[in-house]
């Protein structure tokens, strides 16, 4: 036991063996198609906003930025050691489904290009889509004249 392999936190998950069932629920990893196919049902009011305001903050900021323009404290753009940290207020973002955003949450280093970890195991069940919902504001709000700098 003294020399077993571990996982690490935020270390790329490995898959599991063809044909195993998940003991804790696991969510299968997410595929572009089947990503665009999920439907928001949370509905944007201003308790899911500020919720998944809450979330981003917690999770996101550090990496994305306060106005989601990639340039949060740790990316490459503001000085830190993190490279490639995407803008999530970009036009190739904003075209994109409710359920990629949340398929990025879900499996982000599938979705994400290999980038960005997996948070999935950390924003669970109806939080992801709040989330999802906080990033459309962010869009939003970099869209209307008064949210570009």
């Amino acid at each position: 036991m003294r020399h077993q392999r571990s996982i690490k936190p935020y270390a790329r998950p490995i898959a599991p063996v063809p044909g195993t069932v998940p003991v804790t629920g696991a969510e299968p990893l997410m595929s572009l198609q089947s990503a665009d196919r999920l439907a928001n049902p949370r509905t944007r009011t201003s308790e899911s906003i500020n919720h998944g305001r809450f979330l981003y903050e917690t999770f996101c900021l550090v990496c994305h930025g306060a106005a989601g323009r990639g340039d949060g404290p740790i990316s490459s753009v503001a000085g830190g050691p993190f490279f490639g940290v995407r803008s999530l207020v970009n036009d190739t973002i904003a075209r994109r489904t409710d359920g990629y955003i949340y398929a990025v949450i879900v499996s982000g280093q599938v979705m994400g290009r290999g980038l960005m970890p997996v948070y999935g195991d950390k924003v669970r069940g109806a939080d992801r889509w709040d989330l999802v919902n906080y990033v459309r504001t962010l869009q939003a709000g970099a869209k209307s004249p008064t949210g570009r700098r």
